[in-house]
């Protein structure tokens, strides 16, 4: 098969969830005998100097990228809530040069499939019904108004409460409004499929799971107690990963770090604002910033904290830190669409006195920690394997394609 991937951030380097999920999803497809192209918005909030080339790793065909101005602009946001009913986010991905890219791509091979990697590419669907048959497919990286309308909720900010949810509605009927313009749907979680699916989807879907490498992971050193620390990974500039930092450090951490003053939490992430990194550095906590390699800081003694307030889709970095036999405490929010058992695999907490809880019985017990991160890696390399995610998808499409 023939297939063109679309993506609004590059891919490669993996450096943050999102784009190991689409660089994972590349490998993957091209292995299963697929040709695949990548056409991909270099953009300047995720930039990335491989625009020239690709990996050794990755087996594309054709490889274009364009660079996309996604900053956000005071003057454009103003403009966007006076004259435009479009979600702001929805409308810093669109681009005359992305259009005129996809649509020379689509003239020059005849494909199979467009894969869509996440919502807001939705506003090229009519560039490629011009240009090319190709079956369009929307693969779900989340439920965006969802994790917007959890945002604003937990907002005390009254202007940013009042912007958030202006922009969820916006949001919701944006994503309800290109639901069946697809003709398929392939979402990263059951959760997500079952909710694209009370929102009227009618067309054929797949759950198409974030997908690993056993090969490429490392698991975690041994663990004692003298070595144990807490860790947080995930993008900085990303609004539910931002408020749930904020909230584990004036509600757990404080706490934590009075009762044992010897504690570390090393915080990694990129894209931190100014503010919020002079915020952490505030808590005692050792802010990392940007780490060349997530699987380095997974593969160190320490728990995983991962305390999401709102959300949707699937934490990748969760799934990362089960293949290096991590143990981890996170919310509920942030293990939605993984399968895992609590107590077993991971503990769950969703309230202060919950993770302080979890900590200190890991603290107080590494070997339990060290058993419990084992399971966890052996439940992630059954259910994450991505040549298995991979061929299941290849044979959905080749099944709505004939």
């Amino acid at each position: 098969m023939n297939i063109l991937l679309v993506s609004n951030k590059m891919p490669f380097p993996p450096r943050d969830g999102g784009s190991l999920a689409t660089y994972n999803m590349l490998k993957g497809l091209a292995e299963e005998g697929n040709r695949v192209d990548l056409l991909a918005m270099n953009t300047a909030k995720h930039f990335s100097p491989l625009a020239l080339r690709q990996p050794e790793s990755v087996i594309v065909e054709r490889f274009v990228s364009v660079y996309v101005d996604n900053r956000v602009k005071l003057s454009s946001l103003v403009t966007n809530l006076l004259v435009s009913s479009l979600p702001y986010n929805a409308g810093r991905y669109i681009s005359v040069k992305f259009r005129e890219a996809l649509a020379e791509m689509l003239k020059s091979v005849k494909y199979n499939v467009v894969q869509l990697e996440g919502l807001y590419l939705a506003a090229y669907i009519d560039t490629i019904r011009e240009y090319s048959d190709a079956r369009i497919v929307y693969r779900a990286h989340n439920i965006e108004h969802l994790i917007w309308e959890r945002v604003g909720l937990n907002n005390n900010n009254l202007l940013k409460k009042w912007y958030i949810k202006s922009q969820s509605g916006r949001i919701r009927r944006f994503e309800h409004g290109v639901i069946n313009r697809y003709d398929m749907i392939a979402a990263i979680t059951e959760n997500d499929m079952e909710t694209l699916n009370v929102m009227g989807n009618n067309k054929p879907c797949i759950v198409a799971h974030f997908g690993m490498y056993d090969k490429n992971s490392r698991t975690a050193a041994t663990q004692g107690s003298d070595e144990l620390c807490l860790q947080f990974i995930g993008a900085l500039d990303w609004l539910p990963n931002i408020e749930a930092l904020q909230w584990f450090s004036e509600n757990v951490w404080k706490v934590l770090k009075n009762r044992y003053p010897d504690l570390r939490f090393y915080i990694a992430g990129r894209n931190a604002g100014r503010r919020l990194v002079r915020y952490l550095r505030k808590t005692e906590a050792d802010f990392l910033g940007e780490i060349e390699s997530a699987a380095e800081f997974l593969n160190t003694p320490g728990i995983l904290v991962v305390p999401l307030l709102s959300g949707s889709g699937v934490r990748v970095r969760v799934i990362e830190a089960m293949y290096s036999a991590k143990p981890i405490i996170a919310s509920s929010k942030a293990v939605s669409g993984i399968s895992c058992e609590e107590g077993k695999h991971l503990l769950l907490a969703d309230d202060p006195a919950g993770f302080i809880y979890c900590i200190e019985k890991l603290l107080h017990n590494p070997a339990d920690a060290s058993s419990m991160g084992r399971s966890a890696r052996e439940f992630a390399v059954k259910t994450f394997n991505n040549r298995e995610i991979s061929g299941r998808l290849t044979d959905f499409y080749k099944k709505h394609t004939g």
